[in-house]
């Protein structure tokens, strides 16, 4: 899936099962998951209490090859999603530039700066 193929929603309410979806779409936007990239997911759909059929239907919706990210128009819920995406880019050690791509343009979209986006990627990246 292509950053081309990825359209983007503004919604108001972001619950996490739809943050959850938006990381699934980021996850598949290379075209393969990598064990990294489950095991963070796996783990996110425990800690947010995703259900097995949220899951099934976020990996359905991904492996059609076009997807929906839904943005948040509220800052924190903003910066999370940024922060989670960020997170599992770099969760395999392999930052794939269709991914980056998704990542800057999700950020542009919700209104980031490029300083914005900096500090975000640096609170996550940095030990």
């Amino acid at each position: 899936m292509g950053v081309d193929q990825v359209t983007f929603l503004r919604v108001t309410q972001v619950s996490k099962v739809v943050l959850f979806n938006n990381l699934v779409l980021l996850a598949s936007s290379d075209g393969k998951f990598s064990e990294e990239e489950v095991l963070f997911l796996v783990n996110k759909a425990e800690a947010w209490d995703i259900s097995a059929d949220e899951v099934e239907c976020a990996l359905a919706g991904a492996s059609t090859g076009e997807g929906e990210i839904v943005l948040p128009v509220e800052a924190n819920d903003k910066r999370e999603l940024l922060a989670e995406m960020v997170r599992l880019m770099a969760v395999d050690g392999n930052l794939s530039e269709v991914e980056k791509r998704l990542c800057a343009t999700a950020s542009a979209a919700m209104d980031f700066s490029v300083g914005e986006f900096d500090e975000i990627l640096q609170s996550v990246l940095s030990p």
